[in-house]
């Protein structure tokens, strides 16, 4: 393998747009060369913080693994990419060492005394080997614990949400133990991986569907009539969709008057809301001779006289006054009569 070689400097001037814009990618990428370490990767580095104890942890701890390397740019030394190159060749120095880097972070990641044993193993990809060839096996009572959880889960108490993520877990769980087969013949023209994916695809919504409560019963029942059965995401989407909706109740003239009635008001609410009412309210005439409410000057019989029949209490038809105590109709003058003073036998 040749030695990487720092491209020359060259005046940004004399370059085209496309030079250019190649030189700057790698002077900003500089983990587009694998061998490259910065100064936060040292020897002491925990890539995952859970270290790998059991063979239930390595699904997740794979993952954790593999994304952490490849954000790096060091995969090639797990899958064999970058071969170990002769002691002579300009390039073993700079191999030997993120060779070591990378052992050390998969040596950290794991548990100290299972670690114990990758010591001596030369290679990192030697070491990843022996990590895969110890944890992943063909658990059987694992493979049968999973399926029977998937089988038993239902929704219960739980809310949507977190039932699909319950759900999830399992499945992909069960993933990384049951792969699925791949074509690698590259002959293979009726496209079979793409069915055999949508099939499980439409296994994964009717277990979904079948976990739920009752009260998704409408729910489920129009996803099972689409002409095409959705993926899971658009099933949980339309569920979550239901459920929400289910928690908004109308309100009632109950929680309309006590809203209402919590509601402050300003002062100048309470304003407006007086002379509102007061200009729909049917105002009483004002006599601009007496001063008084009920009625006008024209109907002030005391100066234009009283109509026929009409009583007036102590007035007579031509509006003279015989008793001036008897002016309101509606007053009612009471006699006083003097006390008779007592004798004593």
């Amino acid at each position: 393998m040749g030695s990487f070689v720092a491209p020359p400097s060259v005046n940004p001037i004399n370059l085209n747009p496309r030079e250019s814009t190649e030189s700057s990618r790698l002077q900003t990428d500089q983990y587009e060369n694998p061998y490259y370490l910065n100064s936060n990767d040292h020897a002491g580095l925990v890539l995952d913080s859970d270290q790998l104890t059991t063979a239930s942890d390595f699904p997740s701890w794979r993952r954790s693994m593999l994304m952490t390397l490849n954000v790096r740019n060091k995969m090639s030394f797990i899958n064999g990419t970058i071969t170990k190159p002769l002691e002579t060749h300009l390039d073993f120095g700079t191999w030997s060492r993120c060779n070591d880097i990378v052992s050390t972070w998969l040596m950290n990641s794991v548990d100290k005394k299972k670690g114990q044993s990758l010591l001596y193993i030369s290679t990192t990809e030697g070491m990843w080997k022996s990590i895969i060839f110890r944890f992943k096996q063909d658990d059987a009572p694992r493979i049968f614990a999973i399926e029977q959880r998937l089988s038993k889960i239902e929704q219960g108490s739980l809310d949507v949400t977190t039932y699909y993520t319950s759900l999830v877990s399992l499945w992909e769980e069960h993933k990384n133990y049951v792969e699925l087969p791949v074509c690698t013949c590259g002959k293979c023209e009726c496209d079979a991986t793409a069915k055999w994916e949508k099939l499980q695809q439409r296994s994964r919504v009717t277990k979904f569907l079948m976990g739920l409560n009752e009260s998704y019963e409408q729910s489920r029942r129009h996803i099972l009539m689409l002409k095409s059965i959705p993926t899971i995401e658009e099933a949980i989407n339309m569920v979550t969709q239901d459920e929400r909706q289910g928690t908004i109740k109308p309100l009632t003239l109950v929680d309309i008057v006590a809203f209402q009635t919590t509601t402050p008001a300003s002062y100048d609410g309470e304003n407006a809301y007086v002379a509102a009412y007061n200009t729909m309210r049917p105002q009483k005439p004002v006599c601009t001779h007496c001063g008084r409410l009920g009625h006008t000057i024209h109907r002030y019989y005391k100066l234009h006289d009283f109509p026929p029949r009409y009583k007036t209490g102590g007035y007579k038809g031509n509006g003279m006054v015989q008793n001036q105590s008897s002016y309101n109709p509606r007053m009612h003058t009471t006699q006083m009569q003097p006390r008779m003073p007592q004798t004593q036998p």
